[in-house]
C-alpha cells in the first residue's frame, strides 16, 4: 500500500514510505519529485474538468521517467459509458507514449465490462456509494487476481484507507494527505501497523 500525494513536495521528501502524483497543471519540476526513488503515478484531472491541453503536456514533461505505475486514462465521472468510449478513444495513444495505462471504474460499471487486456491498473472511482460497494469490491480483488495494480481515489480519512487495504488496493490518493500533509501524512504508518503490516515503502 503506497499513499500517493500531489504537491507537498517539501512535506513528501521527509517521508520514503509516500509515493507521488502528478497531476495536469501542478506545476512541479519533475527532477524535484525524486520520481526515481519513489512509486509515482498520474491522473488525468478529469474530477474537475479535463483540460486536453495541460493533460498532454504533462505527459511530455514526465517522458522518459521510469517506475510510473499507471496514468489514469481520460474518464466521465459517475459515468461507465462514457468512460469506456473515452478508453477506447485515449489507449491506444497513451501506450504509443509507453505510458502504463489504468482505466478508471465508475459507477455502473460490470466487471465484464472492464478492458483487461488492454490496461496495466484499475483505478477505482466513482461516487461514494458506487466506490464502497460490491462491484468497487470486485473490481479490486479481480484486477489484483489479473496482476493489474490497483488504486483508489478519493481516501480522505483512515477509515478509507483501511478499507482499501482490505479489498486490496496497491495505492489510494485523496485531498486531506496533500493539503494538509504536515498533519496527515506522518499517521500513515500507524495505520498501516493496525494491520499488522509493516511501514508504507514505495516498493
Amino acid at each position: 500500500m503506497v499513499v500517493l500525494v500531489s504537491g507537498a513536495t517539501a512535506e513528501v521528501r521527509k517521508h520514503p514510505h509516500v509515493g507521488v502524483l502528478v497531476v495536469p497543471g501542478a506545476g512541479n519540476a519533475p527532477e524535484s519529485l525524486e520520481l526515481s526513488e519513489r512509486t509515482w503515478a498520474m491522473d488525468n484531472g478529469a474530477f474537475s474538468g479535463l483540460n486536453v491541453p495541460l493533460f498532454l503536456r504533462m505527459l511530455d514533461r514526465f517522458h522518459g521517467y521510469q517506475r510510473c505505475r499507471f496514468v489514469a486514462a481520460p474518464d466521465k465521472v459517475a459515468d461507465a459509458t462514457e468512460t469506456m468510449k473515452l478508453f477506447r478513444d485515449w489507449e491506444p495513444l497513451l501506450h504509443l507514449k509507453g505510458w502504463p495505462v489504468a482505466f478508471v471504474g465508475q459507477d455502473g460499471l460490470t466487471i465484464t465490462d472492464v478492458p483487461w487486456d488492454s490496461c496495466e491498473a484499475v483505478f477505482i472511482g466513482g461516487s461514494t456509494e458506487w466506490k464502497l460497494g460490491r462491484t468497487a469490491r470486485d473490481l479490486a480483488t479481480y484486477g489484483a487476481a489479473r496482476g493489474k495494480w490497483v488504486h483508489m481515489g478519493r481516501v480522505n480519512s483512515a477509515k478509507r484507507l483501511k478499507y482499501a487495504i482490505r479489498i486490496g488496493c496497491n495505492s489510494v490518493d485523496g485531498k486531506q494527505w496533500s493539503a494538509w500533509s504536515r498533519l496527515y501524512l506522518p499517521k500513515i504508518n500507524p495505520i498501516i501497523q493496525s494491520f499488522g503490516g509493516g511501514p508504507l515503502f514505495a516498493d
